[in-house]
């Protein structure tokens, strides 16, 4: 399976944690439409678009093993935070963080048409943050890394310094739950 691996997904991130993981992969963005469709609940949001997106691509490439994913962020108020508008949405959100906490959720979905096998999960990894000042989040906002970031951050850069702790999968909130995806390889 390993050398036919597609992941439906153009994330630099989730690109660099396969290679790093020793798996042979193509990218193929699935380019699909990442909305709830009717879903309310955080796990069942994100299976249903990770279910999706590998999919979408498995169609065009249906004798290979695909893997799709997505990742979002709910806020400790219960709000799901999308990728940032502009630097007042960052912002925003950012705020929230303070001495709180978030969600990060993420569905993963690989399938292979051909055989007719799917595996469809979820992970949530808690991150706790401490306290920082306006000044620190400004300097933040100003290094530009919230651009393109579910959460307005990413915990592998800059932002990573205000979490105090982490409640399940690291590699989850860089974008790809790698303990998840280890139990679908096995099952293969």
């Amino acid at each position: 399976m390993l050398n036919q691996l597609i992941l439906a997904s153009k994330s630099p991130q989730r690109k660099r944690i396969l290679k790093d993981m020793g798996i042979r992969f193509t990218a193929i963005p699935s380019h699909i439409d990442e909305h709830a469709n009717g879903l309310t609940r955080p796990h069942a949001i994100a299976k249903s678009i990770a279910f999706r997106k590998a999919e979408a691509v498995a169609k065009e490439h249906p004798d290979k093993w695909v893997l799709g994913c997505d990742t979002f962020v709910i806020l400790s108020n219960g709000r799901l935070s999308v990728k940032p508008f502009s630097r007042d949405d960052a912002r925003e959100t950012i705020n929230t963080y303070r001495n709180s906490y978030c969600d990060v959720y993420s569905g993963l979905a690989l399938i292979n048409q051909s055989i007719g096998k799917q595996f469809v999960g979820f992970e949530k990894t808690r991150l706790f943050f401490s306290d920082f000042t306006d000044e620190e989040r400004e300097e933040y906002l100003d290094s530009g890394e919230w651009r393109d970031r579910s959460g307005s951050m990413t915990i592998e850069g800059r932002g990573g310094k205000w979490v105090k702790r982490i409640q399940g999968d690291y590699w989850n909130v860089v974008g790809l739950p790698v303990e998840l995806l280890k139990t679908f390889l096995q099952k293969e």
